[in-house]
């Protein structure tokens, strides 16, 4: 008792929805890592924000302005000084000329380029030896400088009236000259 012989035809097969395929997450995957990444980039620039940014231009103009004064008045004065560092970094003798108050107390700034948690203000002592000319001896302890290619040195009284300044390479040698950023030309408005 055969009957009719049947065939089956095969069924269509749906597709799988989108998101069962692995083509599609693969090409969101990049997109979705910028986003990722984006907040991450933002979380950073917002807790480790930069120091060097001010929000209050007008008034960081005028202390720019006071600098100025500051370094026209120690050339102006004729000021310089020669820093002597000791071969560890922990101190310096400084030989100040020109025409400054030797009662006021001064003081050594030392400015790492990057980091300002390495820098440090130091306190002048007059040294015990006899002036050398017109040069004042003087010293200045401090801790060890952190290694760094560069570091901006800084003399000034401590009123705040002159200073003078370098930048200092320790590869370069143990010693540098520190003068005012202006000559007397420049201070006295001749030649402008």
């Amino acid at each position: 008792m055969t009957g009719p012989q049947q065939t089956i035809t095969p069924q269509p097969t749906k597709p799988a929805p989108w998101y069962k395929h692995r083509w599609p997450w693969i090409l969101m995957s990049g997109p979705a890592a910028v986003v990722v990444a984006g907040f991450y980039t933002f979380y950073l620039a917002k807790t480790h924000a930069d120091e060097m940014v001010t929000d209050d231009y007008y008034k960081e103009g005028k202390y720019i302005n006071m600098q100025i004064e500051r370094d026209e008045a120690a050339a102006q004065r004729r000021i310089q000084a020669q820093v002597l560092f000791n071969h560890d970094g922990t101190a310096a003798k400084i030989f100040i000329s020109g025409d400054f108050d030797k009662n006021v107390p001064m003081q050594l700034l030392l400015l790492h380029p990057a980091k300002k948690a390495y820098d440090q203000t130091v306190p002048l002592k007059a040294s015990n030896a006899p002036p050398s000319g017109d040069k004042t001896e003087y010293t200045a302890a401090f801790n060890a400088l952190p290694p760094a290619v560069h570091w901006y040195l800084r003399l000034e009284d401590t009123q705040g009236k002159w200073r003078v300044e370098s930048k200092w390479e320790p590869k370069a040698g143990n010693a540098t000259m520190l003068m005012p950023k202006f000559d007397e030309m420049s201070a006295s408005g001749a030649g402008r």
